[in-house]
């Protein structure tokens, strides 16, 4: 309110110095639609947060920089709309390192009982690339997609109802959503014996409880030989959602590195077996073969990502 007085008052004070004292009803509106535009301005650039920022094009946006936002959680964008029939449109850059890969969610917050404001966002083109239309004055998110490159956007706040008159703002608060987390998991069974050579059966790796949208970013083997000596050890990893990939191994630990890129949902069951050729014993003076190749302490390390804002 101290600003719109201030306003108010360099406007009417404008208007008399610039009024000659004589002018025709012509003259004089015309003068007065001059000053008004100038004093407009002048108060736009003075308090660009006000009423008087006219933000109601993507031309006029206001500007806004996520990366001060994303680093400090407690700051917020505020705007507030006049009439029914404002919008006002924020123009930011996107870039791959805010955020994880340019992934991070937008809030509408704050809105006052009463009123009723939705998000848009839209590409530099003006093309709608998400929104968030809930009812009544519930908080609207929208989730920023991944991203190869600094990409232009605008977000668009517009009123579906303005009741109350007092309150108009809106706080626009930008969040870092998408979480990492590593999961180590025993295999159940943790011991597998292949029986002649024919490959062993199954070890389940449930992650179930996971988040409902957690994709695998990362994941890992390992295992302890057991007693019999063999070799060209392969192990089959499968997923029910995810494909098979076949693991050489020699005992260390190995990275499966297809699935960092293969967006496999976490929220899964996987399965082990594996195979070996067993190397002949001495035995009875005879060269044989025991007929069961082991190996214990089977374990999988997933490396996983979800947004936490998923369900906001």
């Amino acid at each position: 309110m101290f600003k719109k007085k201030i306003g108010i008052l360099l406007l009417t004070t404008g208007l008399f110095i610039a009024t000659p004292l004589f002018q025709s009803p012509a003259q004089a509106s015309e003068a007065s639609t001059k000053q008004t535009k100038n004093y407009t301005e002048e108060l736009e650039h003075l308090y660009p947060d006000s009423d008087y920022a006219n933000n109601d094009t993507m031309e006029k946006a206001q500007l806004i920089e996520p990366s001060l936002y994303l680093n400090k959680s407690y700051l917020y964008h505020e705007g507030s709309i006049s009439s029914m029939n404002d919008i006002d449109f924020h123009h930011f850059t996107n870039s791959k390192f805010f955020g994880a890969d340019g992934r991070f969610s937008i809030k509408l917050v704050n809105v006052k009982s009463g009123n009723d404001f939705d998000l848009y966002l839209y590409d530099k083109n003006g093309t709608l690339v998400s929104s968030s239309v809930r009812t009544y004055n519930e908080n609207e998110i929208i989730h920023m997609p991944k991203i190869a490159a600094s990409t232009d956007y605008y977000l668009a706040v517009k009123p579906k109802q303005l009741l109350n008159e007092e309150d108009k703002k809106y706080r626009i608060v930008f969040n870092k959503s998408i979480e990492k987390e590593t999961l180590k998991r025993y295999g159940s069974p943790p011991t597998l014996n292949s029986l002649n050579e024919a490959g062993s059966p199954n070890s389940n790796f449930d992650l179930s409880s996971l988040p409902q949208d957690a994709v695998v970013t990362g994941l890992s083997l390992e295992a302890d030989k057991g007693v019999t000596n063999a070799h060209s050890y392969v192990f089959t990893v499968s997923s029910l959602k995810g494909g098979t990939v076949n693991v050489p191994w020699k005992g260390q630990k190995v990275d499966i590195s297809s699935y960092k890129t293969s967006q496999v949902p976490a929220k899964d069951r996987f399965f082990v077996s594996f195979n070996a050729i067993e190397f002949p014993q001495f035995i009875g003076g005879r060269l044989i073969k025991v007929g069961v190749v082991s190996i214990k302490n089977l374990r999988l390390t997933f490396e996983y990502e979800y947004n936490r804002d998923l369900n906001y």
